[in-house]
């Protein structure tokens, strides 16, 4: 847990959204059409650091939190959603990992200096712009502390089998606004990650809060604490000729690799006619072992550019980009 003191920077912005409120009497069910609506005003903050064997899956820069988000209108109490959806984009390197926490960004000195939170976990949803079935919603907390507070999960959620996850936070605000203001978006460091980091569930539909305008072009301070054993560490190295391209993909890191995949492409020469790629995968490549990784004899003349990649399901990307000389089928001159 964290706390910061802020500084206030600005009054309170609007974006108006329609709600029906029902009412029920001895009658009837009646309906008193009114609104309300999404208020900020922004804030300042510092930068979060996860722990060794963590990992925080985020789209949000805690030193962008400028923007807090609070609701007006109609009447209270509010219970609005904020929410991210992580894709195969951020989750595909932990697979076999484990959501234990989940990181929330309030702010409690300007308006709201405590407030009830409920965590939600979804699934993927049958379109993009909405979640699935509910995974968990068990954990609850009070937020009393301007910063990002690390709040744990009472059910962990395992990553495997799950192509999405959406985490939410749901927020129930007593207080009247305008002038209550404590969910924060990063839009002094943003813009929003279309389609990811800036959800919000109000009045019984999901939306992107950045249709806002500039001034909600941001992403939540949300971030799902992941846990595991650790990553695989890959490197290229040993780059070199003369007949076609040759190199070693490596794991230099302590836990194994999986799913390996590496690839070489070739371009350029004379006229740009070099253009030749080799591919190759391993299902697994041991800690402090090597692969190695070649593209075969090709023909032709001039400068030439070499780039090998190489990924694993449990290892962040790694590339090398080399130019070299091409004399007939000899590779000269790596560098």
């Amino acid at each position: 847990m964290k706390n910061n003191t802020k500084k206030f920077l600005k009054a309170g912005l609007v974006m108006c959204i329609a709600v029906l409120f029902v009412g029920t009497s001895a009658a009837a069910i009646t309906y008193n059409p009114e609104k309300i609506s999404l208020v900020s005003t922004k804030k300042t903050a510092t930068l979060f650091g996860p722990m060794r064997d963590e990992v925080e899956l985020k789209y949000y820069m805690e030193e962008g939190l400028t923007q807090v988000i609070g609701i007006q209108g109609g009447a209270g109490p509010y219970i609005w959603k904020t929410a991210i959806k992580l894709t195969q984009d951020e989750m595909a390197a932990y697979t076999d990992w484990t959501m234990t926490k989940v990181n929330v960004a309030f702010s409690a000195d300007n308006g709201c200096p405590t407030i009830g939170v409920r965590i939600y976990v979804y699934d993927k949803g049958t379109v993009a712009t909405r979640p699935g079935p509910i995974i968990v919603n068990d954990t609850t907390y009070t937020l009393d502390v301007t910063g990002v507070t690390t709040i744990p999960l009472v059910t962990p959620v395992n990553l495997s089998g799950h192509e999405d996850l959406w985490v939410a936070v749901e927020w129930t605000q007593y207080e009247p606004g305008p002038g209550v203001y404590y969910a924060w978006l990063d839009t002094g460091t943003g813009p929003a990650v279309d389609g990811k980091g800036d959800w919000y569930y109000l009045n019984n539909a999901w939306g992107e809060i950045q249709t806002g305008g500039p001034d909600y072009d941001g992403n939540w301070g949300i971030g799902a604490i992941v846990e595991g054993a650790g990553l695989a560490e890959l490197s290229i190295g040993n780059i070199k000729g003369p007949m076609g391209i040759k190199a070693d993909v490596s794991n230099i890191g302590v836990n194994d690799a999986n799913n390996v995949q590496w690839s070489i492409e070739v371009t350029g020469g004379l006229l740009k006619m070099v253009n030749k790629t080799a591919t190759g995968t391993a299902a697994t490549l041991a800690a402090g072992t090597s692969i190695p990784a070649s593209l075969g004899t090709f023909i032709g003349f001039g400068k030439i550019s070499i780039v090998i990649t190489a990924t694993a399901q449990n290892a962040n990307d790694v590339s090398a980009t080399k130019s070299a000389f091409l004399l007939g089928p000899f590779v000269i001159g790596i560098k």
